[in-house]
C-alpha cells in the first residue's frame, strides 16, 4: 500500500504540491489566529490576578463604621487580606507619581482623596467573579463611598475575547471547508489519472476498502505535511515577535510572556488537518466508486 501511495505521489507531483502548499497557507492563517488568541487570553488572566477590589470611603466616615466595614471583609472567605490607606499617604502617593508630569498638583491647597481599604483577593478560576460578588454585596454599606476594580474594560475584554473565540471557529469551519473542497478536488485528479488501474482492480474483485486505503493515506498525507509546515511557520514567527516585542511589552505588562498556541489549539490543528485530508479523499473515492458501480 504504502509503495502504491508513493508512486501516486509521484506521478501527480504537482498537483500534490499544490495542495500541501494550500493547506499551508489555511492552517498559518488559522495558527496566527491561535497565537494572538493565546496571548491575548494569557493577558487577562494576568490581569485578572491583579485586580484588586478598591473600596473609597467617605470622608466623615466613623470609627464604628470602620470596624464593621473591617468585619465585614474578615466574614467573606474570598478575601485573602485587606489594609488600610488613608487621606494622607494616599496623597503623598499620587504626589509622587505625578507630580513631576503636573504644576497644578503643586500649587492645589487640599487634599481631595479619600481614605480607602485595598482588598486582595485568593487565586482561584473564579477569583473575578468573587470580586464581582463581594463588591454587590458590599456596596451598599455605611461608610462607603464608592467601590473600584476596572469593571468596565475588564467586562469589555472579555466580550471581546468572546468575540475572537466566535470569530476564529467561524474562519477555522471556513478554512477546513475549503481545504475539504480542495484535497477532494486533487484526489480526485490523481483517482482520474489512474482510473484504468482501479477499473482493472474492481474487475479482478479487489474490494472497496483495499481500493480506498491508499486514497485515505494519501489525503491525510497531505493534510499532515501542511500542518506541520503550517506549525513551524506559526513558531518562527512567535520566535520573532518574542525576540522583538518581549522587553517592551515587559515593560507596559509585568509578568506577562509572549506564548506559543496552547496545547489544545496545537493538537486542535493537528487533528483538524487528519479529519480534513481524511474527509476530502473519502469524498472524492466514494463519488469515482459510486459512478464506476452505476456503469
Amino acid at each position: 500500500m504504502l509503495e502504491t501511495l508513493f508512486l501516486n505521489i509521484k506521478a501527480n507531483k504537482q498537483v500534490f504540491l499544490m495542495s500541501v502548499s494550500t493547506t499551508v497557507t489555511a492552517f498559518s492563517i488559522l495558527g496566527l489566529f491561535f497565537l494572538v488568541f493565546t496571548n491575548l487570553n494569557t493577558l487577562l488572566l494576568t490581569w485578572d490576578k491583579q485586580v484588586q477590589l478598591i473600596v473609597y470611603l467617605e470622608d466623615k466616615i466613623s470609627k464604628r463604621q470602620s470596624v464593621k466595614l473591617e468585619s465585614s471583609f474578615k466574614s467573606h472567605k474570598e478575601i485573602d487580606s485587606f489594609s488600610f490607606v488613608s487621606r494622607k499617604d494616599a496623597w503623598k502617593k499620587f504626589k509622587n507619581t505625578f507630580s513631576e508630569k503636573s504644576k497644578f498638583i503643586d500649587v492645589l491647597g487640599f487634599n481631595p482623596l479619600p481614605a480607602s481599604y485595598i482588598l486582595k483577593f485568593k487565586d482561584s478560576p473564579d477569583r473575578l467573579k468573587n470580586i464581582r460578588t463581594v463588591a454587590e454585596k458590599i456596596k451598599n454599606q455605611e461608610g462607603i463611598e464608592a467601590l473600584e476594580y476596572g469593571e468596565k474594560w475588564l467586562s469589555r475584554f472579555e466580550r471581546f475575547m468572546i468575540f475572537l473565540r466566535i470569530f476564529i471557529l467561524c474562519v477555522g469551519g471556513m478554512l477546513c471547508t475549503g481545504l475539504i473542497i480542495i484535497i477532494s478536488n486533487t484526489i480526485k485528479l490523481s483517482i482520474y489519472s489512474r482510473q484504468e488501474e482501479i477499473d482493472l482492480m474492481l474487475l479482478l474483485g479487489a474490494t472497496h476498502r483495499s481500493i480506498k486505503a491508499p486514497i485515505l493515506l494519501e489525503g491525510l498525507i497531505q493534510g499532515l505535511i501542511g500542518v506541520i509546515i503550517a506549525l513551524g511557520i506559526v513558531k518562527l514567527m512567535h520566535v520573532y515577535v518574542r525576540y522583538q516585542f518581549q522587553g517592551s511589552i515587559e515593560s507596559v505588562f509585568r509578568g506577562v510572556d509572549i506564548q506559543f498556541i496552547s496545547n489544545s489549539f496545537f493538537w486542535a490543528m493537528i487533528i483538524s488537518s487528519i479529519f480534513v485530508g481524511c474527509i476530502g479523499s473519502l469524498i472524492s473515492i466514494n463519488q469515482f466508486l459510486n459512478a464506476r458501480n452505476r456503469k
